[in-house]
C-alpha cells in the first residue's frame, strides 16, 4: 500500500488526485487513533462472540495490549508537532476511551502480578497472560507499520522505512530503573484509592497523574511503566543491552507494583467511607 498510500485510496473514492502530498499532522493522528480504536473494538467483539471461553480472555488481553501500545507510536508525533500539553491531553482521552471499551481485558502485564497477589488468578494463568501480552507489545509495532503504510504524513513515511531504532533510556541505568519503578508504584497505589466521590472526577485525577508522569519522564526513559509497551517500542534498539532493558522496563515496574500494593496497606484513601467505617477497619 505504501506506493500509493492514502492518495491511492483518495483517488479511488473521489475519482481525482488529492491536492497535497501529505495530510496535516493532526488529521493523520486522528485517523491513526480512529483506526487503532476501531480495530480493537471489532477484534474484542469478535473474540467475545466466537472464541471459546478457554482462550477468549487471553485473546482479548492480546488485542487490548496491542491497541494500547500502538497508541503511543502516534503519541510521539503529537508531542513532536503540538507539544507536551496536547501530548498529555491525548493520553487522558485515550485512558477514558480504553476504560470504556476494554471491558474486563487487561493491557499491562503488571496487572497480572496484581491479580496473582490478590489470588484472583493462579500462577500459570498469570504467566500465560504476561507471555501473551508480551507478544502483543511486539505485534503493536507491526500493526503501527500497517497504518504507517497509508503514508499519511512524512513522519509515517520515515518510520515505515526505518531499519534501526534508538533506545529511549537516556539516563543512568539505576536512575531509569527507579523512574520506571516509581511511576508504576504511583499508578498502582493511586489506582487502589478513591480520591473523589464523583466517579468521573476520580478517573480524571488518576489519568492526569499518569499523563503527567509520562510527559515529565518521557525524555528520560520513555516513561512506559508497561513492560509489554516498552518491549514493543524499544526492545533490541541501539543503546540499551537486553539485560539492561529487562532490568529497567520489566523488573522496575513489577517491583513498583509490589511496593504500591504494600503502600496501600499502610495508606489507603477512600473519601466515600464514613468515619464509622474507617474506625471499624482500624479495630
Amino acid at each position: 500500500m505504501q506506493a500509493d498510500g492514502w492518495r491511492g485510496l483518495y483517488s479511488l473514492f473521489t475519482g481525482h488526485e488529492p491536492t497535497q502530498e501529505f495530510l496535516e499532522p493532526y488529521m493523520a493522528s486522528i485517523l491513526y487513533f480512529t483506526i487503532n480504536m476501531a480495530t480493537g473494538v471489532i477484534l474484542r467483539a469478535l473474540s467475545a462472540a466466537f472464541l471459546p471461553p478457554s482462550i477468549r480472555g487471553l485473546a482479548m488481553d492480546f488485542v487490548s495490549t496491542m491497541e494500547t501500545c500502538a497508541y503511543f507510536f502516534e503519541n510521539n508525533f503529537v508531542l513532536k508537532h503540538y507539544g507536551g500539553l496536547w501530548f498529555a491531553i491525548v493520553i487522558v482521552i485515550q485512558c477514558f476511551v480504553c476504560s470504556r471499551t476494554f471491558g474486563e481485558s487487561s493491557e499491562n502485564p503488571v496487572k497480572a502480578l496484581h491479580q496473582l497477589l490478590h489470588k484472583e488468578i493462579p500462577l500459570t494463568t498469570a504467566l500465560l497472560k504476561i507471555f501473551v501480552q508480551s507478544l502483543a507489545g511486539l505485534a503493536s509495532y507491526r500493526f503501527a507499520k500497517l497504518i504507517w503504510s497509508l503514508d499519511l504524513i512524512e513522519d509515517h513515511h520515515e518510520r515505515y522505512y526505518e531499519t534501526e531504532c534508538e533506545s529511549d533510556l537516556h539516563v543512568a541505568l539505576l536512575v531509569g530503573f527507579l523512574l520506571e519503578l516509581g511511576a508504576c508504584l504511583s499508578e498502582t497505589w493511586l489506582g487502589l484509592q478513591t480520591v473523589s466521590a464523583i466517579p468521573i472526577v476520580d478517573e480524571l485525577i488518576k489519568y492526569v497523574n499518569a499523563a503527567t508522569m509520562i510527559t515529565l519522564g518521557f525524555s528520560f526513559t520513555g516513561m512506559y511503566f508497561n513492560p509489554a509497551m516498552a518491549s514493543g517500542h524499544t526492545l533490541g534498539c541501539e543503546g540499551t543491552a537486553l539485560p539492561e532493558h529487562f532490568f529497567v522496563y520489566w523488573v522496575g515496574p513489577f517491583i513498583g507494583c509490589l511496593v504500591g500494593l504494600q503502600l496501600n496497606k499502610l495508606l489507603h484513601i477512600d473519601v466515600t467511607e464514613s468515619k464509622g467505617d474507617k474506625q471499624k477497619k482500624t479495630k
